[in-house]
């Protein structure tokens, strides 16, 4: 499960390394829970497709996208974009069956015990969280499932584009056709043909295992959108949301200037599900 407190059109960071300090959800913590997380978090970079372990730690995501893949298969059932937060139903179940979370590209994380959290801020605070995101995340997959069943495959690809190009900071995408084809469920040839077509109309380049947008603007356009129109909750009270300046759209987020997050959160309001795909159970 992940959390979001907001995700935000890019724009350029004051700082060039980002710390879990500018995360959003972090900003949006008691200080005691901040310090909890200071204290025993630390910064790592994934490669694509390196796994991320499933040890009841809560992964902050700084920049990047992770993919949720059920029994470590090819299908990507979840995109985990940065601002959001990986893990909090296995630090209420750690014993529970999860699928495999793998970095789709170069991303960078901040991994932090559970427990101390999960001490400072309560098991019910937890408990309620876990609770509230599921109706959320069972919208978001309703949505997705229409989605596979009623877009073309240009539309969908041209979403993930988007989805993670925000997520890496406009950086090229080291991606191949069939890393794609296991984003959308569809064969190469499907990807390959969706693909040509997005770069006949100048939006993006794809070479040899490397994708650039071109045109962010004109890619949304031609992506069906699903899943960026979601209304979302947030895992802090949407005062504390408005606070950090971020706005609600699927993209990815801009930290807010030292010194000026939201520190008075009690408990969650909810939970911004991050854009799975339909083939969730």
């Amino acid at each position: 499960m992940q959390t979001t407190t907001g995700l935000a059109a890019m724009a350029s960071s004051p700082r060039s390394r980002l710390e879990v300090q500018d995360h959003p959800v972090f900003q949006a913590l008691p200080a005691d829970a901040q310090a909890r997380i200071e204290a025993c978090g630390h910064r790592a970079s994934l490669a694509a497709g390196e796994v991320l372990p499933n040890d009841g730690g809560l992964y902050f995501i700084l920049s990047g996208v992770v993919g949720l893949f059920p029994g470590g298969g090819r299908i990507c059932v979840a995109a985990v974009t940065a601002g959001s937060v990986h893990g909090w139903d296995q630090a209420l179940e750690p014993g529970a069956r999860r699928p495999e979370a793998r970095a789709l590209i170069d991303t960078v994380v901040c991994r932090a015990a559970a427990a101390p959290l999960v001490e400072a801020m309560g098991r019910e605070w937890l408990t309620r969280l876990v609770a509230r995101h599921a109706t959320a995340r069972l919208d978001a997959l309703a949505t997705e499932a229409a989605c596979n069943a009623s877009h073309l495959v240009p539309e969908r690809l041209a979403k993930w584009l988007v989805r993670l190009h925000c997520g890496g900071n406009g950086a090229p995408l080291f991606l191949t056709q069939a890393d794609f084809g296991g984003m959308l469920g569809v064969q190469r040839t499907s990807v390959n043909a969706a693909a040509a077509r997005l770069q006949g109309q100048n939006l993006v380049r794809f070479g040899r295992g490397k994708v650039q947008v071109l045109d962010l603007v004109g890619l949304r356009q031609a992506s069906c959108g699903c899943g960026e129109a979601v209304a979302p909750v947030s895992a802090t009270p949407r005062s504390a949301v408005r606070s950090t300046g971020l706005a609600t759209e699927a993209a990815s987020w801009s930290p807010a200037h030292p010194g000026s997050p939201s520190r008075d959160v009690a408990e969650p309001e909810g939970v911004v599900a991050s854009a799975p795909l339909a083939r969730a159970g």
